[in-house]
């Protein structure tokens, strides 16, 4: 009889051990190192690849969906405390986009579906393999909060994204096809690097070479017509101040405001315009044309 007992009490406890939950592991440091490995072949696998898992997705009616034809960019947090920057286009059938941590500046993939309030994307590293999921909720499209996951279900941190801009494009891929006539994407934003990299290194020289003259600056507070690269050099102290290259210095290259008139980049009133010019008879590119110091 003692014997019936114990083999009872050590099935019990090995029953038990089989039930327990799992670990859920909420250090930051986790995000930030799966992200990393994430991004760095980011650029290997196109978006058409990408197989979207079902799970989360299969109850969501696409019709439904708040959000129109075009580019929403956001910026926001995970885990209340890791800053991102996040544009996502909404096709006919599907919601598509990037996102990256701004410690890092890597875009990682995403890929899901919109439906009444709620949204589902699952991210992508370079190799098409999923990675994680935003599952969140919204009332309107300039906010949405909600939970992202780990691809093992081990990881969970609270998300919320603010709307920064609208951008209307009629093809993934083609944000700022309105303002451009031969130019890709990458075109600009390899541009918008250059010209970063000249401001914070002060390479005048290099960075006068790529205005459209004349161009309007303010100099002591007064605005002047700039009307060649050896005024614009002389005066760049005054030009490039310290507020102004701070502006530019932490712009992101990605995710530029763009609009018939131009693709703007920098931070709030500090900013320049970028457009595509072709001179008569020259060869297309892009060009400073606006200044606002």
């Amino acid at each position: 009889m003692k014997r019936m007992i114990l083999i009872i009490i050590l099935a019990s406890l090995v029953g038990g051990c089989s039930s327990k939950p799992k670990e859920i592991n909420n250090t930051p440091q986790t995000t930030t190192t799966t992200t990393s490995t994430q991004s760095e072949d980011a650029s290997q696998t196109s978006d058409t690849d990408i197989k979207v898992e079902d799970s989360l997705l299969k109850n969501i009616d696409e019709t439904k969906s708040i959000f129109e034809k075009g580019y929403y960019d956001y910026a926001g947090t995970i885990n209340n405390n890791i800053n991102i920057q996040m544009s996502i286009y909404k096709s006919d059938k599907e919601v598509i986009g990037t996102y990256f941590y701004e410690s890092k500046g890597e875009e990682i993939k995403l890929k899901g579906k919109s439906g009444g309030k709620d949204i589902v994307l699952y991210e992508y590293d370079g190799s098409g393999k999923n990675t994680g999921v935003f599952q969140g909720t919204m009332n309107t499209v300039d906010k949405i909060e909600g939970t992202w996951v780990s691809a093992d279900n081990k990881t969970l941190y609270p998300f919320t994204l603010s709307l920064k801009s609208i951008t209307s494009a009629q093809e993934y891929g083609k944000r700022y096809a309105i303002a451009l006539n031969t130019k890709e994407d990458q075109d600009v934003e390899n541009f918008a690097g250059e010209i970063q990299n000249y401001v914070v290194n002060g390479n005048k020289e290099l960075l006068s070479e790529k205005i459209q003259y004349p161009i309007n600056v303010k100099i002591d507070g007064k605005v002047v017509k700039v009307e060649d690269k050896d005024y614009f050099t002389q005066n760049y102290d005054k030009i490039i101040n310290s507020r102004y290259k701070k502006a530019i210095t932490n712009a992101f290259t990605k995710y530029m405001f763009v609009n018939a008139q131009g693709i703007m980049f920098g931070q709030n009133e500090y900013n320049l315009w970028i457009n595509e010019l072709t001179p008569t008879g020259g060869k297309a590119e892009l060009m400073i044309t606006a200044i606002n110091n």
